[in-house]
């Protein structure tokens, strides 16, 4: 039971024309609602068309480049941010003292240096 659509209409050439003229009266009225900034793109696009230039080829190349742009950013923002290796210091000042000294400690893990500190000595030092 599977018919054509077409088999199911009569052939009428007088409805056809009719509905063509129809259609043309709907596309004229809607271009002429069109404001003369879109009518002058339509006309450029079709001008364009016809002569058989891609649509919107300089767009992409564009997003190509910002695009490229965006990933160059990204990965020097990655490369800032990213966590380095510090390079080995050289020990403080105290730890070189207290090893120098023979000490095994430095100053500021030796308790004896913070008793010193404690001591009515050590502002009496201090003022000299």
């Amino acid at each position: 039971m599977n018919t054509h659509p077409t088999d199911r209409l009569p052939m009428d050439a007088g409805a056809d024309a009719r509905f063509d003229a129809a259609i043309r009266t709907r596309h004229a009225t809607a271009l002429a609602q069109l404001s003369p900034q879109v009518r002058a793109q339509l006309a450029q696009r079709r001008v364009a068309a016809l002569r058989g230039e891609q649509a919107g080829a300089r767009r992409h190349r564009l997003r190509f480049a910002v695009a490229g742009f965006a990933a160059l950013s990204a990965l020097a923002l990655g490369v800032r941010l990213y966590p380095q290796e510090a390079p080995p210091a050289a020990a403080p000042a105290s730890t070189q003292l207290a090893n120098s000294t023979g000490g095994s400690l430095p100053l500021d893990e030796d308790p004896d240096f913070y008793a010193w500190l404690g001591s009515a000595e050590a502002p009496r030092l201090a003022m000299e």
